[in-house]
């Protein structure tokens, strides 16, 4: 009876992951379509106006200002888009998906992937493939910002019914135990890494979570999670 209502757990949280992957991508067309359409417009009429006030150079320099501004919150919006926009789930294979990740990271952060892929890494599970997408996305952002590292390691291996991921780096390093009690500082500005939502994401998948991570001698982090 508790394994029926174990493995009926996990195909919720299946469902939960894919919903909100598909709620995720719902937001980023939204704001597409509506706050980044809205300040395009408002930055084409702006120009207008810094031209319309070339007799008047206080006023005109204010809309510069203004102009700046609003290219800056475009672009970080398209950034953003960028990131989280779709990569084909369904169509892709996960290899591909993954390699894709990597170029795009170090296209954006100018920071190395040295990526270890099996040739015959084959696919998985919708939900396992969404999963380490997204741990993959959160630890190489994260180890970014916070590892000074020039490069990072990414391993992906195909076990006995499942699918391993380690992402590890030469960096800083830190105390994962006094991270991980201070659940305040997991995610956000200031914190170390997302640590509690790439656990939370292994959990509902039944999968493992493991971090080795000392000052001065780096940090590696390894999920497993089943591939079926």
């Amino acid at each position: 009876m508790t394994e029926l209502r174990d493995a009926e757990a996990r195909a919720a949280s299946r469902r939960l992951l894919a919903t909100s992957e598909r709620e995720l991508q719902r937001i980023v067309l939204d704001m597409h379509d509506g706050p980044v359409q809205d300040i395009f417009a408002a930055l084409s009429q702006l120009q207008v106006l810094e031209r319309a006030l070339a007799g008047d150079p206080s006023s005109q320099q204010r809309s510069r200002q203004a102009v700046r501004l609003l290219e800056r919150a475009l672009n970080e919006i398209r950034n953003f888009i960028g990131a989280f926009r779709p990569p084909g789930f369904e169509r892709r294979a996960l290899g591909e998906i993954i390699e894709g990740l990597a170029v795009q990271h170090e296209t954006l952060t100018e920071q190395g992937v040295e990526l270890d892929l099996p040739d015959d890494l084959g696919d998985c599970a919708l939900p396992t493939k969404i999963a380490i997408y997204r741990i993959l996305q959160e630890a190489l952002a994260n180890g970014h910002r916070h590892s000074g590292a020039s490069e990072q390691h990414v391993i992906v291996e195909r076990q006995a019914g499942s699918l391993a991921l380690t992402v590890s780096d030469r960096g800083r390093g830190f105390n994962p135990e006094r991270v991980l009690a201070r659940e305040e500082d997991v995610g956000v500005e200031g914190g170390h890494f997302g640590l509690r939502g790439i656990q939370d994401r292994v959990e509902m998948l039944g999968g493992t979570f493991a971090l080795e991570s000392a000052p001065g001698r780096g940090t590696s982090l390894t999920v497993t999670l089943p591939a079926e």
